[in-house]
């Protein structure tokens, strides 16, 4: 097969291919849209906050990102994995997630602002914590979301949150501009969670029959679906915790300034987090599908994603060290080229963090969503201590250094030492490297 011949063979002509591109096309154009849009609006708050206020922000943020698991309640997944695989059962999980949903957001509010209250910490401020957490409280709405996702309809969400971020971005343009301070900015990213829920809602009334009138609590599907996704909520907690927990206990090991060069550079790093993401979300109902269907399509398909992301993720990695000083200074400034080497260092767990979004899907499929717990917490024991000795020393080098090293642990080297997850180590090393063998399946049907 010849160069124009492979050309050809991307374009998609099973349903699989047509539903893999149409989501990919939909999730990453939106990414892309709100990228340029967030690369705007951030630069804006950052160089208006300057260094300080901008760290003191994005702690704030950081600590209340903690709590999100316990309001997601871990039921996006088995929602996508569900719907795909039970479509009989579609309304009857949606009505349990949306339940566990309005539980897990309520208990995720009053934990967020009961600690901010005995942490002693000026940058937690109770009131500061009740604006960046009162999206919890919408958070059942984002059920809708996830349920047009499982049945690859990505346009209807995308739409309604391009509409809502940029409502909310005008909203936070508009505040820097009359010098409204920290607290008025912060409430925009709040508002742009809450309208966009509330846009999908009516989305949701208009083409899945859906009203939250409707809503009937089976009391033993909604314990059965609590009991699968409790291992999850742990994963997720534990996930967030070490890739927030950096910022959040930074406070106490540095100052407000250090935090900000550091934000800087993580948010430049995490911005291409949606490419990763984006292919998960589409391929992950798909890679269930094949679960029940055929083990070689189900391994094919998990090989593809690991190769994909790879490819694309290295890709932006070297671009970005080649380009990082560049960026820090046009976008940031002259006062935040502090930034220029967290960012070189951050950027490369970008890849490592990418594949464990693969595995994550492969532990799900496989019914091994406790082994997640464990190596969660493990690595975010390991963040904590890399951070301790690093930040105090090296400021946002060690910081960066710390996240790069802890994201191998439960991305790569975890497979290995596990043997019931050795199998998908195997997998990982055999696609990380963009060989003829591996560039040919992706060509493959």
């Amino acid at each position: 097969m010849n160069f124009f011949e492979k050309l050809k063979s991307l374009i998609p002509t099973s349903s699989t291919k047509k539903v893999a591109l149409k989501g990919v096309t939909w999730l990453a154009g939106d990414k892309i849209f709100r990228l340029a849009l967030s690369m705007f609006t951030g630069a804006l708050v950052a160089r208006y906050l300057e260094p300080q206020k901008y760290g003191m922000l994005n702690s704030l943020t950081a600590f209340v990102a903690l709590f999100g698991p316990i309001a997601n309640i871990g039921v996006n997944s088995i929602i996508l994995r569900d719907i795909a695989a039970h479509p009989e059962k579609e309304r009857k999980i949606v009505n349990g997630a949306i339940i566990l949903k309005l539980i897990g957001g309520t208990t995720a509010f009053l934990l967020a602002l009961s600690i901010a209250l005995f942490s002693g910490q000026q940058q937690y401020q109770p009131l500061l914590v009740i604006f960046a957490s009162f999206h919890f409280l919408f958070y059942f709405v984002e059920t809708l979301e996830t349920w047009f996702l499982a049945k690859h309809d990505q346009k209807k969400p995308v739409v309604a949150g391009q509409i809502s971020f940029i409502a909310t971005s005008a909203l936070r343009v508009l505040f820097v501009l009359f010098d409204m301070g920290l607290p008025a900015i912060l409430l925009t990213y709040t508002f742009d969670s809450i309208f966009g829920g509330i846009l999908v809602y009516f989305y949701a009334r208009k083409y899945l029959n859906f009203r939250f009138t409707q809503v009937v609590f089976d009391k033993k599907f909604t314990k059965e679906m609590f009991s699968e996704t409790l291992p999850l909520i742990f994963s997720g907690f534990g996930s967030t915790l070490y890739t927030k927990i950096d910022k959040v206990i930074m406070p106490w090991l540095t100052s407000a300034y250090v935090i900000g060069i550091y934000s800087a550079a993580t948010r430049l790093s995490e911005l291409w987090y949606f490419i990763p993401f984006s292919i998960n979300t589409v391929f992950s109902p798909l890679i269930a599908e094949a679960k029940t269907k055929s083990p070689e399509i189900y391994e094919k398909r998990i090989r593809k994603s690991f190769i994909i992301i790879n490819l694309v993720t290295l890709g932006i990695a070297l671009l970005t060290t080649v380009t990082g000083y560049y960026a820090i200074y046009f976008i940031y400034g002259e006062q935040y080229l502090a930034a220029t080497s967290p960012l070189l260092i951050h950027i490369w767990s970008l890849p490592i963090f990418s594949m464990g979004l693969v595995v994550d899907i492969w532990l799900l499929n496989q019914r091994l969503q406790k082994i997640q717990v464990a190596r969660t917490f493990i690595t975010a024991a390991l963040n904590i201590t890399l951070n301790i000795i690093l930040v105090p020393r090296y400021g946002a080098v060690g910081a960066a250094t710390a996240t790069l090293i802890s994201y191998t642990y439960p991305s790569f080297f975890a497979n290995l030492i596990d043997k019931r997850t050795r199998e998908i180590f195997w997998m990982e090393l055999q696609s990380v490297l963009p060989t003829p063998k591996n560039i040919t399946l992706i060509f493959e049907k």
